[in-house]
């Protein structure tokens, strides 16, 4: 039994079906839940809402106003729950448990009666779930839901019964990702704090913390992959808006016709497929921050409604003629020249101005080198722990990695390792296993690979030998095929092979050199 002077408290994760599945005028797992009449004596009086992205935070809205519509009155609390990886037990484990202790601190001390619904979300999700209150690490009832069309017709709600099952012991997660709330304080874990090695990358955040104060908008600038999202995310979690989500869109990945709709929202049957309403990205930051990377690509006339909805704190939904209130923190990123693009007129100079309030330049990698070791440091940590490995760096490596270009700047870094680490045969990563456009670096204090190795030095951590037999003799090929303006013949004769064995090794044992691009330019 139900103690009534109890606040019966919901918590579930945000998925597809939520609040209907596309295509289909059946309720989701939550909103039937919540139109259960079996429980209408008993309903539930909040709901905190787990979201993986905007796309779920938006869900979350959606959810809310179907609920008002069909007269039920319940507080919802859409949660920011920033998972990389939705089938990552570990990663989703140490997030749920940082998500579950804001909530309690959050709700307070009136005493509660704690669900968790298994029917939305990943099966891990699900999984994770289940593994916290059969612990008894949070005192919650499981609940599971059963469609109508597998119930006689009416959707029904059941206790999980956990009778005969064996007892789990899990231990509490110690660290987690940042959780944003909308009504917590929040911090960035150690894991997700920015690394400002440089005074390049030190100013950067000395100018990201003062914007955060304000709300006004920010413009963040920088090539790709140099950290816009993270120093928005930072933004957004030592402001005055890190009580309210964090909604992320990436413009360029949006089809132009849908793009308003996307930003705004749109009314049911406003258009061709618009079966459903939606609240928009707008909407669904409400009250917190709203992150337009590469705004750039955003067409004039979604510009010109952007411009709008920024001036009057409302949007106009697509196929209404009706203002809804949208108030979010704005911040744009992008890695085009602007005043270029206004010139050309591809990009408002009005949006423009009112964009670059406050503006943040992040510098390329190759421009703050001093971020690199600390970067590698921390990427090859998060490859360990994920892996329960000892991977590191061989001097070698370390000074190929210290000395490329980077023009992908520290996305291209992360990926690198994470190649390198997948390659390596060993703990000790050598530069045979960094891809070939890193190998292909003349490195200053690097030894030479051919000398040191017929010199017959072999470094304390061991080497890879049929890799590195490979590489010394790709490492001929490749010469003898740029002093002969890649001819095959000419380039066989000089290294003392026949045609066809020169061919052969090319098609088979070189042929991963080959194929990734070594030929190109010779």
């Amino acid at each position: 039994m139900l103690d009534m002077d109890k606040i019966k408290s919901l918590i579930a994760f945000v998925g597809m079906r939520d609040p209907y599945p596309e295509k289909d005028e059946e309720p989701g797992p939550i909103l039937s839940l919540l139109l259960d009449k079996s429980k209408a004596a008993d309903p539930f009086d909040e709901a905190w809402l787990l979201c993986t992205g905007g796309t779920f935070l938006e869900r979350a809205r959606d959810l809310e106003r179907e609920a008002k519509d069909e007269g039920i009155r319940i507080r919802f609390h859409p949660i920011d729950f920033p998972v990389r990886d939705v089938i990552d037990y570990a990663e989703i484990w140490g997030l749920l448990g940082s998500s579950l202790a804001t909530i309690t601190t959050t709700a307070g001390s009136m005493p509660r009666d704690w669900f968790f619904l298994l029917d939305s979300g990943t099966p891990q999700m699900k999984t994770t779930l289940f593994l916290a209150a059969r612990s008894g690490l949070f005192p919650a009832k499981l609940i599971q839901g059963i469609p109508p069309r597998f119930a006689g017709g009416t959707y029904k709600v059941r206790e999980v019964r956990l009778d005969g099952l064996p007892e789990l012991r899990a231990p509490a997660p110690t660290t987690a990702p940042a959780v944003v709330l909308v009504t917590p304080q929040s911090t960035l874990a150690p894991s997700t704090d920015p690394v400002a090695s440089s005074a390049a990358f030190a100013e950067v955040m000395r100018r990201a913390e003062s914007a955060a104060r304000y709300d006004d908008p920010v413009l963040l600038l920088g090539e790709t992959g140099t950290g816009k999202t993270m120093i928005a995310r930072r933004i957004h979690a030592t402001g005055s808006r890190t009580r309210g989500p964090f909604v992320e869109v990436n413009c360029s990945a949006i089809a132009e016709s849908l793009a308003e709709s996307e930003l705004f929202g749109h009314e049911k049957g406003a258009f061709t497929g618009a079966d459903k309403t939606r609240s928009g990205k707008f909407r669904a930051a409400q009250g917190g921050t709203l992150f337009l990377d590469e705004v750039g690509d955003l067409s004039m006339e979604v510009q010109a409604k952007l411009l709008k909805a920024l001036e009057d704190k409302a949007v106009t939904p697509v196929g209404s003629d009706e203002s809804i209130g949208a108030d979010a923190h704005l911040i744009a990123a992008t890695n085009r020249d602007i005043p270029t693009m206004i010139k050309d007129n591809r990009f408002r100079r009005d949006l423009y101005e009112r964009l670059k309030v406050i503006v943040i330049t992040i510098p390329p990698l190759r421009e703050r080198r001093e971020d690199i070791k600390p970067l590698i440091e921390r990427f090859l940590g998060l490859w360990n722990k994920q892996y329960g490995e000892e991977r590191y760096l061989t001097k070698d490596a370390s000074i190929l990695l210290e000395s490329y270009s980077w023009p992908g700047n520290v996305r291209e870094l992360e990926n690198a390792l994470r190649s390198a680490a997948c390659a390596s045969v060993s703990a000790a990563i050598g530069p045979e296993s960094l891809p070939p456009e890193i190998r292909r670096v003349q490195a200053p204090g690097c030894p030479d690979l051919i000398g040191d190795f017929g010199q017959g030095n072999i470094p304390p951590e061991g080497i890879n030998l049929k890799a590195r037999l490979l590489q010394i003799e790709w490492e001929y090929v490749a010469t003898a095929l740029r002093r002969t303006g890649n001819n095959r013949e000419a380039a066989a004769k000089l290294l003392g092979m026949t045609g066809p064995a020169f061919r052969k090794a090319l098609r088979e044992r070189l042929s991963s050199f080959a194929d990734e691009g070594w030929e190109e330019g010779l």
